[in-house]
Parts: C-alpha cells; sequence; structure tokens
C-alpha cells in the first residue's frame, strides 16, 4: 500500500524489501512501473544513494534506533529528510525539545525532529502492542554545528550526560572554570542545578562554540571514542 502511494509521486524509488516472498509481490505488483526499483535486502546493510534522496518507511519498532543511526549518524551523507512511522513514544521523545535523550542530541545539531499523523495500533494488521506515529527528521540548513566536528560535540555532550553529578554545573566542570560556566549559564537561559537533559539542542551548541572558541583544546573531551562507534556501526 505505501509503495503504491509513492510510485504515483516519485520521479524514482528505490523499494528495499527484507522478506522474499514480499520482494516478489512488489516485483509483479510494479513490473510496469519505470520508475520503481525493487531491492531484496537489509535496511540496515543495502547500499544506500550517494545523491540527495527521501526516505519513507513504516519500520518494525524494534529496528528504529539501528535504522537511525544508519540514516542519521554521518549529516555529511544524505538522506535529507526521513519520514518513518514508529512507536508513539519514540517519535515524541525525539520531537520534544526538553527533556531531551543523549541519542537526540547525537542527531538534532544536523536534523530537525518533529511529528506528524498520529496512528492507532487498531490501525495495523496484524495489530501492535502500542500506538504509532509519523516521525520526521529533516536535515538542517544550516546545521546549528559543523558536520566535521560532530564527533567532538558529541563527546561533549556525551562527557556531560555521564560524567559525575547530575547537574550542568558539575557535568561542565572538567572542561570549563568557574566564570565560564556562570557566565554560560546566564547568557544561554539555564540553571546550574538543571539536569544536562533539560538543556535544548540549541543550548548545548552554544555551549560547544563557547568550548571551540575560549577553551585550550587540552581541556576538551576526546572525540576518538565516538569516531571508532560510528565506524562499527557503518
Amino acid at each position: 500500500m505505501l509503495t503504491s502511494e509513492l510510485a504515483r509521486v516519485a520521479g524514482r524509488m528505490l523499494a528495499v524489501e527484507c522478506d522474499p516472498y514480499w520482494v516478489l509481490r512488489l516485483m509483479e505488483r510494479f513490473s510496469g512501473n519505470t520508475n520503481v526499483r525493487v531491492i531484496q535486502g537489509d535496511a540496515l546493510k543495502v547500499r544506500l544513494p550517494e545523491e540527495p534522496f527521501t526516505v519513507v518507511a513504516n519500520v518494525p519498532f524494534h529496528t528504529t534506533t539501528s535504522i537511525l543511526h544508519r540514516l542519521l549518524d554521518d549529516p555529511t551523507t544524505p538522506p535529507e529528510i526521513v519520514y518513518l512511522v514508529v512507536q508513539k513514544q519514540v517519535a515524541l521523545k525525539h520531537a520534544r525539545s526538553s527533556p531531551t535523550t543523549l541519542k537526540t542530541l547525537n542527531w538534532s545539531p544536523w536534523y530537525e525532529f518533529s511529528t506528524s499523523l498520529e496512528l492507532p495500533a487498531d490501525a495495523f494488521y496484524p495489530k501492535p502492542e502500542v500506538d504509532a506515529c509519523l516521525m520526521v527528521a529533516a536535515k538542517r540548513g544550516p546545521p546549528l554545528v559543523d558536520p566535521r566536528h560532530r564527533h567532538l560535540f558529541r563527546a561533549l555532550v556525551r562527557q556531560a550526560f555521564e560524567g559525575p553529578g547530575n547537574s550542568a554545573g558539575r557535568a561542565l566542570r572538567p572542561i570549563f572554570t568557574t566564570t565560564q560556566i556562570r557566565r554560560l549559564a546566564t547568557d544561554n537561559a539555564f540553571s546550574l542545578d538543571s539536569s544536562p537533559s533539560t538543556l535544548t539542542v540549541r543550548q548545548w551548541t552554544s555551549v560547544f562554540d563557547f568550548m571551540a572558541r575560549m577553551v585550550t583544546q587540552d581541556r576538551w573531551p576526546s572525540p576518538k571514542r565516538h569516531a571508532r562507534r560510528e565506524r562499527r556501526r557503518r
């Protein structure tokens, strides 16, 4: 059903399906559509286009995070926009500005998350245990952080989320002086006692920009671990 609607409007379409039975059904149904190409493969492994493209998919809920990693980890590459039908709570979690999660912050300087159509569980067969929602991740233009510095930004927020202390003030101590931390809190309107998760992506990118301009590199968190994780996921 989804492929039929997309084929009406897409200039070119790659339909990726893992199940051999459904691959044959798709090939039979769209054999007359010159703009549709059916590929049998795993969405986590299939080669993605190098030119700008859009993703539209109703994904198995248990693969949502893995697919988001595949699509969004490297903001220097396409896609330009992603439409995924996912578990409703997952969509709402990524789209809210605060509190945020470490995983959402790893993507949101380059992709803006929002929610659209909500779908109750009984709209599907077989019926899942939870409601669904259309989640949209659109590439920002311009990005909030230069994509070349993504590993350093992710190292900063990971250190803040996972380091000692449960407040923004304590989380920032290993990098900034007390005076700098107070200035950051004042300029960006957050409390030193608040949790790191309550800072929005724009507040975090402002903190990152200040670090890059005002803090010597020997105090920066190391981005190497995050670069290794990204390479392993690929």
